[in-house]
Parts: structure tokens; C-alpha cells; sequence
């Protein structure tokens, strides 16, 4: 320890420390949590050479897209994109060169797009779904640790100033009190006068941040296409808020499956092959119930 660092400023460092590892480890939770809500949301059937879909998501989720070609000696895959040549009239990749972690394309690269592969899209605009899930992350975290302060505040006690003298009457006085008794006797030289009190009690608010969590939650699931109707308060939403409500997860989750669905088209086109893909079924969906029904039960 540092000669110049008292114990007091030790202390301080260490509630820093606590505090700085507590956010990072309720972010790393709400991020890791919401990306694999977020690479279950699609079904694909049909892929070849035993393909699992959670490869082609971890593309989408990563970069925005992956290219589906086929290797000569490997077969069919997906892997990474590094565009080589030009764009075309819609400013879209002639050539490119698959990349993966220790892999090499064994085939004449680079390869033709729309001939030799296709690139798989996340969205129109090959846009990562991480930036989705680090921005909700980041907006629970804040709530959730602002919860877990508010909470701890509600444990803080009264600080009270006085001399050396009164504090031993004051701890009795405390003692008679946590002990029932009736009356509380102070010597004739207990000045009253000098003794002052200041309340850190902070008002509970958790019970309101916990709701405002949950509509986070809600805004995070339109925001990728799954229908939430404000789960809590179904029963009290009339039928033109609902199919509003359904609407815009309809337009979020068009956003995502039309793309990838068009991928399947021209892949069949190229290849021969029947694939498809779809929304996955929604209690299929890995920590959908969790999320969603743990979170607030006290407003009802």
C-alpha cells in the first residue's frame, strides 16, 4: 500500500472497486442474457452437411453478415466476408474471399457473388444485432444497479455529531430503547443543545424502477420482432392498443426474417439446395419466460 494512501482513502478505492466490478459483472449478465435471446430468434431447416444455424447467428449477431458458399474439400459453409473487388450498381460486393478462424478457402478465390455464393444479411443494411443488445444492456444495468443502491440506502443509519462525553450517553440511551424501557434518564450536565442528527434515509423507489426495468424489457423484445403487448397489463389494454402494439413487432421482426428469407431464395437458386428459415416458435426461445414473468409481480 502507498505510504501516502490512509486507511480512509482505502477504503474508498475499495468501495469503488466493488462498485465498478458490480456493473461490470449485472452488464456482462444483461449482455450475454439478451444476445443468445437474440440468436434463438430464427429457425433454419434444410442446411447441408449438418450446418447449425447457431453458425450463421453468430455472424449476423458479430457483423451483419456471412457469406454461404461451397468449399471444395469442406463443402458447404458460412464464414466471414473480405471484399476484394468492387460494387456493382447497387452498391453491392462483386467478388469477395471467405475468412474464419483457422481456415483457409481451398478453392480459386475470389469468389463471384450471386454465381459462386451469397451474402447472407442480417438486415437491408448489414447492420450487427450487438449494438441492440450492448444498448439495452446498458440501460438495465443502470436501472438494476440503481435498484441495488437504493436498496442499500434504505439500511443507512442517522449520522449524529456530539462531543466524546455524550456519545457514551447517547449509546446507552439507544441501548434502553432497543430494551423497552419506559423511560430514558440523562445526567443534569446532557446538553441536548449540542447534539445534532442528519438522516440519510433515501425514499424507496425500487418498486417504481422495477416497473421502468420492465418496460425496457418490453421496448428490448418489439425492438427484435417478439410480441410482448405489455405483459403486466394485458387485461387492461383495449383491442386498438394491441393491434397497434402488434404492428410494430411486426415491422421489427419483418426487418430481420425478410432478408435472411430472400437469402434462402438465391441460395436455393445457386446451389440447388432447399433451404428456409423462419421465426422460431416463441416458447422455444431460450430465457424468454425468465426475463420477462420474473421481473415485476408487485404493481398487480
Amino acid at each position: 500500500m502507498d505510504k501516502n494512501c490512509n486507511f480512509e482513502n482505502y477504503q474508498l478505492l475499495s468501495y469503488k472497486s466493488v462498485a465498478q466490478m458490480s456493473n461490470n459483472i449485472t452488464f456482462s449478465y444483461y449482455y450475454y442474457k439478451l444476445m443468445l435471446i437474440v440468436k434463438n430468434l430464427f429457425e433454419w431447416e434444410g442446411l447441408p452437411n449438418n450446418m447449425e444455424s447457431r453458425w450463421i447467428e453468430r455472424y449476423m449477431f458479430a457483423d451483419g453478415a456471412c457469406v454461404f458458399f461451397k468449399d471444395p474439400i469442406m463443402g458447404y459453409m458460412v464464414a466471414g466476408i473480405a471484399q476484394d473487388g468492387g460494387v456493382n450498381c447497387y452498391d453491392d460486393p462483386t467478388t469477395l474471399t471467405p475468412v474464419a478462424t483457422n481456415y483457409v478457402y481451398s478453392g480459386k478465390a475470389p469468389l463471384t457473388c450471386g454465381e459462386d455464393c451469397y451474402i447472407i444479411r442480417n438486415n437491408d443494411l448489414r447492420l450487427p444485432e450487438f449494438s441492440v443488445v450492448r444498448y439495452y444492456a446498458y440501460k438495465l444495468t443502470n436501472l438494476d444497479r440503481a435498484i441495488d443502491v437504493n436498496i442499500e440506502a434504505q439500511k443507512t443509519p442517522t449520522i449524529v455529531t456530539c462531543t466524546d462525553k455524550q456519545k457514551l450517553s447517547l449509546k446507552q440511551a439507544i441501548n434502553q430503547r432497543r430494551d423497552n424501557e419506559p423511560v430514558i434518564y440523562a445526567d443534569n450536565s446532557f446538553d441536548k443543545d449540542m447534539i445534532s442528527t442528519l438522516d440519510l434515509t433515501a425514499p424507496p423507489v425500487f418498486k417504481d424502477l422495477q416497473v421502468q426495468k420492465h418496460m425496457i424489457i418490453n421496448e428490448f423484445f418489439t425492438d427484435i420482432g417478439v410480441n410482448n403487448a405489455n405483459m403486466d397489463k394485458r387485461e387492461r389494454m383495449v383491442a386498438n392498443e394491441v393491434e397497434a402494439n402488434n404492428e410494430q413487432v411486426k415491422a421489427c421482426e419483418d426487418v430481420l426474417l425478410r432478408s435472411r428469407q430472400e437469402a434462402c431464395k438465391q441460395i436455393n437458386r445457386i446451389f440447388g439446395l432447399n433451404i428456409s428459415v423462419k421465426r422460431r416458435e416463441l416458447d422455444k426461445i431460450p430465457e424468454y419466460e425468465d426475463i420477462v414473468k420474473d421481473d415485476i409481480k408487485e404493481e398487480q
